[in-house]
């Protein structure tokens, strides 16, 4: 009599989840158009199947740790401190991903879409939000907060310079996760969408904390550990 009961409650907890969220027929329709466009360019599978599992996410965080080698490099302990914080946001970000995807319970799109043109492995956790959504939007917040701050007192020069360069690969690269995301199959539009605001969101809560932030960078700035805000004074 067990074997039954398991399987009803199975049944049962399958039933309580949902198919598409809304807008339901605009996330069908426009996955199912990228899953078009996906079938029609076969050239770029393999590229967008390694964007989408961890070659998005490894630009993102190495354009993160330049922006941070650059506030690091010009001697801003607080820059460095922001990014820090901006850290601890996207790793926040991430935990409350997992609380939103089980509450929504949203399906996979290959879980209710047949026949779907599917480029990654499938998973067995819920579609909505995407975690690849949520580094991106925190990534690419973080290093937008400390681009303005270091560019705050530059009209123009090689910082101005360096530090737009950044931002547009951040936004291109981010921006691009999202879509291959959707692309290799895995999400419908609306999951990568409210990941990388829930992302940008929890950032940009946790940049309120940057006077604690600050005064913490200050206190480690004479200690040894200070080289994690500032490199060392020049001999």
């Amino acid at each position: 009599m067990g074997v039954p009961m398991m399987t009803a409650t199975r049944h049962t907890a399958f039933l309580t989840d949902v198919k598409v969220l809304p807008p339901k027929g605009l996330n069908t329709s426009v996955y199912l158009d990228i899953n078009s466009l996906a079938r029609r360019t076969l050239w770029a599978h393999g590229f967008m199947h390694a964007y989408a599992l961890w070659l998005g996410a490894v630009l993102l965080a190495a354009i993160f740790f330049v922006a941070y080698g650059i506030v690091w490099w010009r001697r801003d302990r607080r820059g460095a401190a922001l990014m820090g914080l901006s850290g601890i946001g996207a790793l926040v970000a991430l935990g409350l991903n997992q609380i939103v995807g089980h509450a929504a319970k949203e399906l996979r799109p290959y879980d209710t879409l047949h026949h779907v043109l599917v480029l990654v492995p499938k998973a067995n956790d819920y579609a909505f939000p995407s975690d690849h959504a949520v580094i991106a939007g925190a990534l690419v917040t973080s290093v937008l907060l400390v681009s303005r701050r270091a560019t705050a007192s530059h009209r123009r020069g090689q910082l101005v310079t360096a530090m737009v360069a950044i931002d547009l690969l951040s936004v291109v690269f981010g921006l691009l996760l999202c879509f291959a995301r959707v692309y290799v199959g895995a999400h419908y539009p609306g999951d990568v969408i409210a990941g990388f605001l829930l992302g940008a969101f929890a950032v940009l809560v946790a940049s309120l904390a940057r006077p604690i932030a600050y005064r913490f960078a200050d206190f480690l700035e004479p200690t040894p550990l200070g080289i994690l805000v500032r490199r060392a004074p020049d001999a």
